[in-house]
């Protein structure tokens, strides 16, 4: 029986002991990972430091690279000071050239529009001479204001005892037709009008009652983004011209003798958008066709015409397209505030939305033309140049960051300083 105590008790020891052993044993591999990853990380760091140098002493020729380079390299604060000190740099900048290009709030095409073009050509490389269309196509760009809009005279007086109206006042590619079609259908007596006072419309000043209501009518408009402004429309422009086959506008001969180098690629090609931004840079306006390539043109022609014609600006706008359909009527009556009927609407619905045909993009223009912006090339540098006015002169919608980067560049400082 002691023998057998004897055995029993050696045998615990020894599961003990094996126990202690596998125990010690996981420890000391913990510690031995926990070694050779310290001494990777500080291997890799050398090895940071090292590739830093190298960048350094072969790309950096200043202080401010080299601190471009550890901050790239780094993380945590100095990111976000770094981000912050670049936003302030930009507002300040941005306050500087809107002042120039867009004084309160009136575009300053006249000055600067022949500059933008020409710097917009720049950007893609292309010879700077002026062009026998220059003149009528910067014209157009910034002063088109599509001419049928939205009018309606409550029975209330305003100030000064004169009717209440307001104008909503088109600017294509900005849900113009959904707005349009469901303000006459949801509120009484609201009308189609001719802003210029012709066509089969009614003359705006005669529905509300002569050119000396005007300044008391209260004038809105829906923008969006610029830059998808542009795509957009040029999708609507191409779907048009193809539907069309051939424009009322453009001759036989005029497309045998000038033929937009746009046309020559296949319908969907990214390079068929690119040569599109080139063509439109550096061709006669009569080729693309008088009505449609007004499309693409910018959204600062209401601003403008308002000042020249009316001496009036807007009393509001709404920035965005998103939920149109519940966020217009809000805006209209906070902007318009006792003009409207008691009765008008809140909201439209889904299905009374106006859809384009051009909307489906069967042939892959939309679809083109955001791969082509996507790629920030030379293209998409173009189109900020091109649309810095908009951003200018409607100024709640948000420069995007590669046009902020284009906006800061010191070929667009220098163009727009002079």
């Amino acid at each position: 029986g002691t023998k057998k105590n004897a055995m029993k008790a050696t045998s615990t020891r020894i599961i003990k002991d094996n126990h202690s052993t596998r125990r010690y044993g996981w420890a000391f591999t913990r510690i031995c990972l926990l070694v050779v990853i310290v001494v990777f990380f500080y291997h890799t760091l050398d090895v940071l430091r090292m590739m830093t140098s190298s960048f350094d002493s072969k790309y950096c020729n200043n202080a401010n690279d080299r601190v471009a380079v550890e901050t790239l390299l780094s993380s945590g604060p100095v990111n976000s000071i770094s981000s912050e000190k670049n936003d302030r740099l930009f507002r300040e900048k941005w306050s500087e050239i809107k002042g120039r290009i867009c004084p309160n709030g009136v575009p300053s095409h006249e000055k600067y529009g022949a500059i933008l073009m020409k710097l917009a050509r720049q950007e893609l490389g292309l010879q700077n001479k002026d062009a026998d269309f220059y003149p009528k196509r910067h014209k157009q760009f910034w002063t088109h204001w599509p001419q049928r809009g939205v009018a309606y005279v409550s029975n209330s007086t305003g100030s000064n005892s004169l009717p209440s109206s307001f104008l909503h006042s088109p600017i294509w590619k900005c849900a113009n037709d959904d707005i349009r079609k469901n303000l006459v259908k949801h509120i009484p007596n609201a009308k189609e009008v001719s802003i210029y006072c012709s066509g089969r419309f009614e003359c705006w000043p005669d529905v509300i009652g002569g050119m000396e209501n005007i300044q008391h009518a209260c004038i809105v408009a829906v923008v969006r983004d610029p830059i998808s402004h542009f795509l957009s429309a040029y999708n609507e422009y191409e779907v048009r011209l193809n539907a069309k086959k051939t424009m009322k506008d453009r001759s036989k001969s005029d497309m045998l003798a000038h033929p937009l180098n746009f046309e020559r690629f296949a319908f969907g090609e990214e390079k068929r958008f690119e040569q599109f931004i080139v063509d439109f840079l550096t061709a006669p306006n009569e080729l693309f066709g008088e009505n449609e390539i007004h499309h693409v043109y910018s959204m600062t022609g209401i601003l403008e015409g308002l000042n020249r014609k009316y001496q009036k600006q807007l009393d509001g706008y709404l920035p965005s397209l998103h939920n149109l359909e519940k966020k217009y009527p809000a805006f209209l009556k906070e902007t318009c505030p006792h003009v409207l009927p008691e009765s008008a609407f809140e909201s439209w619905k889904e299905d009374e939305r106006y859809h384009h045909p051009s909307e489906a993009d069967k042939a892959g223009f939309r679809a083109a033309a955001n791969s082509v912006w996507k790629k920030r090339g030379p293209e998409s540098r173009a189109l900020c140049v091109l649309r810095a006015m908009d951003y200018a002169c409607y100024d709640k919608l948000p420069v995007n960051d590669f046009c902020e980067d284009v906006y800061m560049s010191e070929s667009f400082s220098n163009f727009t300083a002079l």
